[in-house]
């Protein structure tokens, strides 16, 4: 049997499997394929397969007291879309170059304010209970 997380994960590759074969289905039909519109495969790819399904697991986790896990998730899907938006960057041009730099970028900034903000938070509650 799988575990809730191995089924979140083969549940987004199988909705990205999915997508794919209906984009498929669609350039052989009307002409019209994924490849010509890089921004949105960028987010098929990157935001589908990779970073919502950790996203979704660390928003979800039930574990409160060890938050390693959930840090995980959130650095993995952040450098992972990055990484992503580096590959998917350099075949463009124009405003498609830009919004998929954009999104790496407000990636790599979102990871260090949420780490920015879990110091915060520990160093506060580290006050706190010295001050008793």
């Amino acid at each position: 049997m799988i575990d809730r997380d191995g089924r979140i994960v083969f549940g987004s590759l199988l909705a990205l499997v999915l997508v794919l074969t209906v984009s498929i289905v669609v350039e052989e039909q009307f002409g019209v394929g994924l490849r010509e519109y890089p921004v949105l495969s960028f987010l098929v790819f990157a935001g589908l397969a990779l970073a919502a399904p950790q996203l979704y697991l660390a928003a979800t986790d039930d574990e409160t007291a060890d938050d390693d896990p959930t840090r995980s998730r959130v650095q993995f899907a952040a450098v992972a879309t990055a990484v992503f938006a580096l590959a998917f960057a350099d075949d463009t041009s124009g405003i498609s170059y830009l919004v998929i730099a954009g999104i790496g970028s407000c990636a790599v900034l979102a990871l260090v304010c949420y780490e920015a903000l879990r110091w915060h938070r520990g160093s506060s509650e580290g006050s706190l209970s010295q001050a008793r």
